[in-house]
């Protein structure tokens, strides 16, 4: 069996995110851009905001988890 062929055979049996990361590493390694023109973004992107501009989270957590931080 060829490399070329085992390769195929692996892809075969990766789920949906499993594909999709191999998918990545095999455009870095092959050296091209990815030809998929937008990525599904995260589903944390944005969902612990502060509120406001401060910068004393850490300090202020019970605070801000009684408030419903991210809300």
């Amino acid at each position: 069996m060829t490399s070329r062929a085992h390769l195929h055979e692996l892809v075969d049996q990766l789920d949906d995110e499993q594909a999709e990361r191999a998918e990545r590493t095999l455009e870095l390694i092959a050296g091209g851009a990815s030809k998929r023109t937008t990525r599904p973004e995260s589903k944390s992107i944005g969902k612990f905001s502060s509120k406001g501009p401060r910068t004393d989270n850490a300090r202020r957590v019970d605070e801000l988890l009684a408030d419903g931080f991210g809300r």
